[in-house]
């Protein structure tokens, strides 16, 4: 079903400007993406995980940046089938970021309206540095009631349905702010483990902390990413 899904255009112009550094690789920061994907794949090969969200404490930290740069690096392992996935229901941005026109409704996907096929789209590398084995589910229909979306055994089901339809072995979840509403509290038992966005100069360690107590003990948190303007750091990783 991989290999039968639709494929969406690209441009590397738009993609810059958006600092997708990774699909170009022109950026001496590009670096880190395949430094942070090499060692999230390490970890979830020893754990046997696949499913991960990637977060921030608060808005502005950069975590659609990290999560589509890491994508990007991730579709260079040709050995790994990645999904990329806009699960910031209330403001999805991914769309935007990649240059998608029509970019469907996550939600009626969630609710069972939609099947995988009809609604993942792999990325066409365009002469850039892109491998084939990347699709994505992007979302242009905001959720004002989110979280109760996320909750509904239905969510659960289409997502199990998903895994068994495309068989990925990496599933990045693009997720709104921790500390924002409770969609990521919600969202915890369709995951393996947490990225978390810190933002250099936004965010406070008290909010990382409240993080990490809502997140609890049974949510891995995988690392935590300082995004600064030369690229991002690992910080510290707890596997």
């Amino acid at each position: 079903m991989w290999h039968k899904l639709p494929t969406m255009s690209l441009s590397a112009v738009h993609l810059e400007r958006n600092r997708i550094i990774s699909a170009t690789r022109r950026d001496p920061a590009h670096t880190a993406f395949d430094v942070l994907r090499t060692r999230l794949l390490q970890a979830l090969s020893e754990n046997g995980w696949t499913r991960v969200a990637i977060t921030s404490p608060t808005k502005d930290c950069g975590k659609t940046f990290i999560a589509a740069n890491l994508a990007m690096s991730l579709s260079r392992q040709e050995a790994c089938r990645t999904l990329l996935m806009d699960m910031d229901l209330r403001a999805p941005s991914l769309a935007k970021v990649l240059g998608a026109s029509d970019p469907g409704s996550m939600g009626d996907f969630l609710r069972g309206h939609t099947q995988a096929e009809d609604y993942f789209v792999r990325l066409g590398d365009a002469g850039l540095s892109i491998g084939r084995n990347i699709a994505v589910g992007l979302n242009g229909i905001p959720e004002g009631y989110a979280s109760e979306l996320l909750q509904l055994p239905e969510t659960g089901a289409v997502l199990k349905r998903m895994h068994d339809t495309l068989r990925p072995d990496v599933v990045l979840y693009d997720l709104p702010p921790a500390l924002f509403h409770d969609d990521v509290m919600a969202f915890r038992p369709h995951i393996d483990g947490v990225l978390l966005v810190i933002g250099g100069g936004i965010t406070k360690a008290s909010e990382v902390k409240e993080v990490e107590r809502r997140l609890g003990d049974s949510t891995p948190l995988l690392g935590v990413i300082m995004n600064k303007a030369e690229g991002p750091t690992v910080s510290s990783y707890s596997y």
